[in-house]
């Protein structure tokens, strides 16, 4: 069998599919349903142009609702609908609303195209929904027509609802309930209460039109009440977005990777095509980078500037007059207007990332999706709100990098102020000081230290021989080895020249001084290359000193390794020489078992 594969449709055409249907259906309904109709029992004979001059007037009462990537507009064009059924033919009612409604996007919002055609037969199948459904709920009685007109208006609302929804999906090329129910929670009960009162003044403008002047106060403070509710949702919602896309800031370990989410999250929240950081480097110039996040392109993190002098006008023009929309056109906000419509976008909106001691760039968000509004003052809040904290992260993550730089070096400093800038090794202040720390912790715990001093022995002749190189080579090699022969919490320092000292921790007695001298001079003994083929040996003089209840304090310790240090030097077959301090006896070690 041979199998046919449908073609797939893309988005526009699905759209002017879409369109295409709403129009026959709104066009079939007006011809079958509306025009054969009279009006109700309580119609007045008023032209059909006071009517598209009331919808006019009733749309100017909106309230804007963000949904998606659309805006959505709830005005109290419900209300003279539910009292046109009572009051119009149905003919003139569903003509005039479908005029007022062009105008409205031709003029006002600047609708063309597919999405003009789509809106206009949405609220066509409204008006005609509606004026059919109460046509056959009211009867010809007239007896049950409030209750007709409650009924009808919301459901051609949440009809049209449906249809929008569906465009939406199309477009989005996904479709989710909650969103769509989150709609209808909206629209259904504003569109039901605006019934409510366009019925109540048609009523009273058929017995008393003198009560409709009463009508006014409830019916703005009803559409003021709306407006606060919807403006309270908005700001509740803008909170938790702040909080989210400025925490992605911190979350991410990856800084690029973080700043892409952060851009890509910025546009979300505020529904728009694109959204830009600029971050200027110290000279304003010179390392200034521009992050782009926009829709349906590549993201661009961190990449060199190359409109230096466009951001600068606007980086000044944001500085001097803070969050501004391009949505005047006039003044120095025509800067921002150019400069988003050389990128093909309507509208935009800027604030500078301003801290007390400077600027450190901008961020532009552009291309609201949607016609039927611009970014509003409380989108111009919420971006400068996201500016300052983004100009607070860079400025807390420069005093952090500066506080970094500052405790490195001065733990640098304080390192080469306690070391031996040569070998490395704690340099006399720090082995003093260590010294110092064992002795007064000995004189509470009775664990005494020891200290061992050592004298190289032939050091000026490789010095004198060979050179300062070779010599040096020679005292880094030495301690070296003299690290490889401690424990963990013993030290070995330089004193200066060829003099080293070791503090071996306590606790410590002869036998372990021995175990300790014996690995030392088995280091020594091995050969050390100098240069290249240049091997040469050397010796050590030492002197040993354990530390006990007589001793007077760290300096008498290392005075006492010192001064049995130079006693061995002076007696060459002596291996080392420890230094006795309750007898202030220095005996001579020739061996690891003349310890004993």
């Amino acid at each position: 069998m041979l199998g046919l594969r449908k073609p797939r449709l893309g988005v526009p055409w699905a759209i002017v599919v879409l369109t295409a249907c709403v129009v026959a259906i709104a066009a079939a309904l007006f011809v079958v349903g509306v025009r054969p109709l009279s009006g109700a029992p309580t119609a007045l004979t008023l032209p059909w142009v006071f009517w598209v001059a009331t919808f006019l007037v009733a749309e100017t009462l909106v309230v804007n609702v963000q949904w998606q990537r659309e805006a959505h507009m709830f005005s109290m064009g419900d209300l003279v609908l539910a009292g046109g059924l009572l009051l119009a033919t149905p003919r003139d009612l569903v003509v005039a609303q479908v005029v007022a409604c062009a105008v409205l996007l031709v003029v006002q919002r600047r609708q063309r195209g597919v999405k003009l055609v789509f809106n206009l037969a949405v609220c066509a199948l409204n008006a005609s929904l509606a004026t059919t459904v109460f046509a056959a709920l009211a009867g010809t009685t007239g007896t049950w027509d409030w209750l007709a007109a409650l009924l009808a208006v919301p459901l051609s609302t949440a009809v049209g609802d449906l249809f929008i929804v569906a465009a939406i999906a199309i477009s989005e090329g996904r479709a989710e309930l909650a969103p769509f129910v989150e709609m209808f929670t909206l629209s259904v009960p504003f569109s039901l209460g605006s019934a409510a009162l366009g019925v109540v003044m048609a009523r009273s403008a058929v017995s008393d039109p003198a009560s409709l002047a009463l009508l006014t106060v409830p019916t703005l403070l009803i559409v003021a009440s709306y407006r606060a509710y919807t403006g309270a949702r908005e700001q509740r919602e803008n909170l938790r977005v702040l909080h989210e896309v400025t925490s992605l800031l911190h979350t991410s370990g990856d800084s690029e990777e973080a700043l892409g989410h952060f851009l890509d999250s910025v546009r979300s929240a505020f529904r728009a095509e694109m959204a830009e950081l600029v971050l200027l480097g110290p000279a304003d110039r010179e390392g200034a980078t521009v992050s782009r996040s926009r829709e349906g392109a590549e993201a661009v993190v961190m990449a060199p500037l190359d409109d230096h002098e466009g951001h600068r006008r606007l980086v000044h023009l944001a500085t001097a007059s803070g969050a501004l929309t391009s949505r005047t056109g006039t003044g120095p906000v025509q800067h921002l207007a150019r400069y988003i419509s050389g990128r093909g976008m309507k509208d935009a909106m800027v604030a500078a990332l301003r801290t007390e001691d400077r600027v450190h760039g901008l961020l532009l968000v552009g291309g609201r999706f949607g016609d039927s509004t611009t970014f509003s003052s409380s989108d111009l809040a919420l971006l400068d709100t996201f500016a300052r904290h983004v100009a607070t992260t860079l400025e807390r993550g420069r005093l952090e990098e500066n506080l970094r730089q500052v405790t490195d070096l001065k733990e640098q400093l304080r390192h080469q102020a306690l070391h031996d800038p040569l070998t490395g090794l704690p340099n006399r202040t720090l082995i003093l000081d260590r010294v110092r720390q064992a002795v007064d912790s000995a004189r509470r715990t009775a664990i005494w230290p020891a200290v061992l001093y050592l004298d190289l022995d032939g050091f000026k002749q490789v010095n004198d021989t060979f050179g300062h190189e070779a010599g040096d080579v020679l005292l880094r090699t030495v301690a070296d080895r003299l690290r490889s022969c401690l424990r963990p919490g013993d030290t070995a320092a330089r004193m200066g020249g060829d003099e080293f000292v070791v503090l071996l921790d306590g606790p410590i007695d002869r036998v372990d001084v021995v175990g300790v001298v014996d690995r030392i001079r088995a280091q020594l003994d091995l050969p050390v290359v100098l240069a290249g083929d240049v091997v040469t040996t050397v010796g050590a003089s030492i002197g040993v000193a354990l530390g006990g209840e007589t001793v007077a304090d760290a300096d008498a310790l290392v005075r006492q390794a010192d001064s049995a240090m130079y006693t061995a030097k002076r007696a060459p077959d002596v291996r080392f020489l420890v230094h006795e301090p309750a007898q202030d006896v220095q005996v001579a070690r020739t061996g690891p078992a003349a310890a004993n």
